[in-house]
């Protein structure tokens, strides 16, 4: 049950990430990025004390680096295009990392292809009114590089993993965080920033702890109880989360016409989580 639990509660966190970011419309991107972080960086600093092992583990690996520039990069599409476009976009990320392999040599099985131009052909169908209406624009943009960003480090962490050698993922969100501050700050003055008031503050730390330290660790719970279909397939529950999330908190409702391929784009992901990489 501690597992299920685990599993519940880290599409229910990452499903409202852009919903706290749009809490804060008046903090330019940046500003939101370097308190989210720092605030992650600062809670998880006794771990890479106690840990110190486990902290240059993560510190010798580009993984944190990938996890750094998915948080920047994620926190800035938010800020620029709804939060339910850019959460089914940036869910597409199995897609993508399939599409990668592909190119290094391994070469998908014909049903995981019918699955990845399942998904695609329904984001493609998702994004239309956003194309016709003329406002996709450089958020949609951030959000397909998140989607990049977190295919590698995907990759990444399986190959780790299966070799036997991936840092605790405490360590890896905590080392992220160090590199998204070290990527941000040289921008934030360049934003010239407004920081945070008192107001602002509890959205900050609800983005910071519930949207990055606690899905870190509910997801490491989640896949060491249950096996790695259950908990991805509950993953994809995420843009689903953040719809809901963005009709009651923010009561952005997606276009009626872009619903058939948001299930068609779900629909290819679940079937490519449960299809094995040959056959």
């Amino acid at each position: 049950m501690v597992g299920l639990g685990a599993a519940l509660v880290t599409p229910v966190a990452w499903g409202l990430t852009g919903v706290f970011v749009r809490l804060l419309p008046d903090l330019p991107a940046t500003v939101i990025v370097v308190a989210r972080l720092g605030v992650g960086l600062l809670v998880l600093a006794p771990f890479l004390l106690i840990h110190r092992r486990q902290a240059v583990h993560a510190l010798r690996t580009p993984l944190p680096l990938a996890m750094g520039l998915y948080y920047v990069l994620a926190t800035e599409a938010f800020v620029r295009a709804p939060v339910v476009e850019v959460t089914l976009v940036i869910g597409a990320a199995p897609v993508i990392a399939v599409l990668l392999q592909w190119v290094g040599g391994a070469a998908p099985s014909g049903r995981q292809l019918g699955c990845v131009a399942l998904a695609l052909a329904g984001l493609a169908l998702y994004l239309a009114p956003a194309l016709d209406a003329g406002s996709l624009g450089v958020g949609h943009g951030l959000a397909f590089g998140c989607a990049l960003v977190a295919a590698l480090y995907a990759i990444g962490v399986r190959r780790r993993a299966l070799a036997g050698g991936c840092p605790h993922p405490l360590a890896l969100t905590a080392v992220a965080c160090l590199w998204g501050l070290v990527v941000s700050l040289p921008w934030l003055w360049a934003a010239a920033p407004r920081w945070p008031v008192a107001g602002e503050l509890p959205v900050i730390l609800a983005l910071a702890l519930v949207s990055t330290v606690l899905p870190t660790l509910s997801y490491g719970i989640a896949a060491a109880r249950l096996s790695p279909l259950i908990s991805t397939t509950l993953g994809l529950l995420t843009p689903l989360v953040a719809a809901l999330a963005a009709v009651a908190v923010l009561g952005e409702w997606p276009h009626p016409a872009s619903l058939p391929g948001a299930v068609m784009t779900l629909a290819g992901l679940f079937l490519l989580v449960r299809t094995p990489a040959q056959g």
